[in-house]
């Protein structure tokens, strides 16, 4: 079944009793035996991991992590051409969520690129069955080494590694190859949505330049813009869950075993809940925070304000350090392909 409009995505992903999370994102694999993701999981697995993984993204984390993600963007513009040409997406968007998430799980600054291709490298496979590739094995076997160490000199900072090492259920730990699991969800759930939103909408702005206009004259509206890119440039593009017990969406009956994709993608645009022009990119737009950019329910994304964080310090800067900015002559958007993700591979601007 595919769900597409915007209040029957809201019913499948709020009904988690009927509708598991179990091979969420995975069509089918050989690899039966592996850690559940916390995004494959269920209660009280899922519920479990969720605690141990929160208070890294809650509010006083946040606030304490403002600074230096602004500093990290300051620093990743500072090393741009005066007036260009540059890339949003592979000079700012990317390094800056590598950095921000590869310093919060506690991975070495001097490895945070070469996680973060492997990742990138992974994902573009989703829905296959990554972990049957060769480059799983490759970053499986770093993170293992990570966390061995870890174990072995526990870390002053209390990072989502260090959490995740630390972390026992009814007084089991985790394994190596568990907390590994879980550090590559974290890692790829940090890296590409939010640089893709961050490209897609800088985009958007440009291309019509009185929306970038606006913006420079009325800095309130940055708060719009970044939800409005939210949902109207949706990264992670679909979902899915499988019926455990026959439940109803929408009013469509659903039996126990089916497979149940979720257009994310499709909700975000739908035009019954965001009117005839949902699919305009609308700074004006007065409902566009009921996007489901980061789903709905027990699997909502933990670390949805980081990221509206990071699209805010990057929008931020570039309207007050390259106001001139524009895209480059002759540029055509390239979706960066992948069945999971959609966003710009490139954005070359000047300025």
């Amino acid at each position: 079944m595919l769900v597409t409009t915007h209040e029957a995505t809201r019913q499948a992903l709020l009904d988690h009793a009927s509708l598991s999370s179990a091979g969420n994102f995975i069509l089918h694999t050989g690899s039966e035996a592996l850690p559940s993701l916390i995004s494959q999981s269920d209660p009280p697995e899922h519920t479990f991991l969720r605690g141990v993984l929160r208070p890294a993204f809650q509010r006083k984390a946040m606030v304490n992590a403002l600074p230096w993600i602004g500093e990290l963007a300051d620093g990743l513009i500072d090393r741009l051409p005066a007036g260009g040409p540059a890339d949003i997406v592979t000079d700012l968007a990317m390094p800056l969520t590598s950095s921000v998430i590869g310093r919060l799980v506690g991975i070495p600054e001097a490895d945070w690129s070469y996680v973060s291709r492997l990742c990138l490298d992974l994902s573009a496979q989703v829905p296959g069955d990554i972990f049957a590739i060769p480059t799983w094995t490759e970053l499986e076997g770093y993170l293992t080494r990570l966390t061995i160490a870890r174990r072995t000199q526990p870390a002053k900072a209390d990072d989502i590694l260090t959490r995740l090492v630390t972390a026992e259920d009814n007084g089991r730990g985790l394994t190596d190859r568990e907390v590994a699991f879980h550090i590559f969800q974290v890692v790829v759930a940090g890296l590409e949505s939010t640089a893709y939103t961050i490209g897609w909408t800088v985009y958007h702005l440009l291309v019509q330049r009185a929306r970038w206009e606006e913006l420079l004259a009325d800095g309130s509206l940055i708060a719009s813009a970044r939800n409005e890119g939210l949902r109207h440039c949706t990264a992670i593009q679909w979902v899915m869950r499988k019926a455990v017990a026959d439940t109803t969406i929408d009013g469509v009956a659903v039996p126990a075993g089916s497979r149940v994709v979720i257009s994310l993608e499709s909700a975000n645009l739908d035009e019954a809940e965001f009117g005839s022009d949902a699919a305009e990119f609308d700074l004006h737009r007065g409902n566009s925070r009921k996007h489901f950019a980061f789903g709905h329910g027990i699997h909502l994304c933990l670390g949805s304000e980081l990221s509206q964080i990071e699209i805010t310090s990057i929008l931020e800067r570039l309207l007050d350090r390259m106001p001139g900015l524009r895209l480059a002559d002759g540029f055509t958007p390239q979706d960066a392909g992948g069945a999971l993700f959609r966003g710009l591979r490139h954005l070359p601007v000047v300025w």
